[in-house]
């Protein structure tokens, strides 16, 4: 009989996917180091799949080598995050009047609904964090609707990089209440008020990002 093997993903890829993590959680400080035998007796791995997950890091633009003083957490300024966020909204504005184009509606929009009950609920028992981390992944859940269409492939692309913005707001209340206005107009079919309320969502995340100390990604 043939000889099976099961499937193996590369250490260095966890790693890669555990810094990333921490960089868009904001674990790791705007443009402090990264250090290679900080992070692998951190994670309890050896320097080796470190520095190959920071170099691929470097690539992905969330992280930069600075030669001499090493690989730290990228820096992004203010033109830069408003394009971030502009390029993000463009995209969602084509995906969210798909989405009403083809009637996404009752069951199909359930994992959009839970995640933000998940929001609603961090916020009701005062769980800052756990309110950002949720908000932050309705994006997430909202691309993966689009499943198939251009505009979300190319999200997909840019997904890490926007959950960042939306770690930015220090009150996840306002934030909250934005995406249930989209989730509502989106059930609703109605395709003119979920586009222009995913612009103006744009906009707030860009003026939250901006306010905040030390952009960084």
């Amino acid at each position: 009989m043939p000889t099976t093997h099961a499937s193996f993903r590369p250490l260095r890829e966890d790693v890669r996917d555990q810094i990333r993590e921490r960089i868009v959680g904001g674990s790791y400080a705007p443009g402090s180091r990264l250090v290679e035998r900080v992070i692998a007796a951190d994670l309890g791995v050896s320097r080796v799949p470190v520095r190959e997950a920071l170099q691929a890091l470097v690539l992905e633009g969330f992280a930069v080598d600075r030669d001499t003083r090493g690989i730290a957490v990228r820096t992004y300024d203010a033109r830069e995050i408003a394009e971030l966020a502009g390029v993000g909204a463009a995209l969602e504005r084509v995906l969210v009047g798909r989405l009403v184009a083809d009637s996404v509606t009752g069951e199909s929009l359930a994992p959009l609904r839970a995640v933000l009950d998940e929001a609603r609920a961090a916020i009701d028992r005062g769980d800052l964090e756990a309110a950002v981390s949720a908000n932050g992944r309705f994006h997430d859940v909202l691309a993966s609707l689009g499943e198939g269409t251009m505009a979300h492939e190319v999200l997909a692309i840019v997904s890490q990089r926007r959950r960042w913005l939306l770690t930015q707001h220090t009150d996840p209340a306002p934030i909250h209440a934005e995406h249930v206005e989209l989730f509502e107009a989106i059930a609703s079919g109605d395709r003119e008020r979920a586009q222009q309320v995913a612009e103006d969502h744009a906009r707030t995340t860009i003026e939250n990002a901006l306010c905040t100390e030390g952009p960084s990604l």
